[in-house]
């Protein structure tokens, strides 16, 4: 199992910031070439940019982690739904889904909805997906923000952008399922005194994390741990940010990365 990380920035990155040493797009991620995990705003610039204008022909499943416009574009969904060569279902919120049919014009093709609901666990196409809980805020009424569990037969990992802490009870699947890889959100990065810790996760969190998760074995053996959703205001340089998260055993990821699950 493929994951490529489509946008490894948070909300403050914009297009004008594009052309630096390191741009960052809002964040995303495709599994294999089949299931988008958040149809931002500014996936198909990447697809431009590594020469595969046609990256996104074979998405059969979108998951939304929730309707925040960096995660959740509708001209997206709805581009993906009109060009893809197999029929979308998109599966998110309620509140997502009526955001959707606001944006959508009259002869706009819907893709399939399907509800999303915290830890049932779903078939979605060839993967077993398992919603979890995640600690973010300021959302519309009745929208839980959900990070994910992703299972490919053997193989698992697990997606946790918007959040801070892990709460408890995702902290319990995670360990059960004992993912391949664990990907952080690390909106915060070195940034003391920022109050967004309370929906988002700074270094100095994922290293406490990483204490516990390692000390309890609660991810396999050859797990892989990886950061992003990184702040363009909170953080130093890529490299910095490296250096400041490798003592934990975290590699910062990058727009284009692609890693082996």
């Amino acid at each position: 199992m493929e994951l490529l990380f489509l946008g490894t920035g948070a909300a403050d990155w914009s297009p004008k910031h594009k052309g630096g040493k390191l741009y960052r797009r809002l964040s995303s991620a495709l599994v294999n070439d089949d299931l988008l995990i958040d149809p931002g705003p500014c996936i198909y610039d990447l697809a431009e940019e590594i020469g595969n204008p046609d990256l996104f022909k074979n998405v059969k499943n979108v998951i939304l982690t929730h309707s925040h416009s960096d995660h959740f574009n509708v001209q997206t969904l709805l581009r993906i739904t009109r060009e893809s060569n197999h029929r979308v279902c998109f599966w998110a919120q309620k509140a997502a889904y009526e955001k959707l049919l606001a944006g959508a014009k009259k002869g706009d093709d819907l893709p399939f909805y399907h509800p999303m609901d915290p830890y049932k666990a779903e078939k979605v196409g060839d993967y077993e997906v398992i919603p979890c809980y995640a600690n973010h805020g300021d959302l519309p009424e009745g929208e839980i923000p959900l990070n994910y569990i992703v299972k490919d037969g053997e193989r698992s990992f697990f997606y946790g952008t918007d959040s801070g802490w892990l709460i408890y009870p995702t902290y319990q699947m995670i360990k059960k399922v004992k993912p391949n890889a664990l990907i952080f959100e690390c909106t915060t990065g070195y940034a003391p005194g920022d109050e967004r810790i309370f929906g988002h996760t700074n270094i100095a969190m994922i290293g406490i994390m990483m204490e516990s998760i390692v000390a309890q074995k609660a991810t396999a053996e050859d797990c892989k741990y990886y950061a992003t959703h990184m702040a363009r205001t909170l953080h130093g340089s890529h490299e910095d940010t490296a250096e400041r998260l490798a003592p934990f055993g975290v590699t910062p990821a990058y727009d284009g990365l692609k890693i082996e699950i």
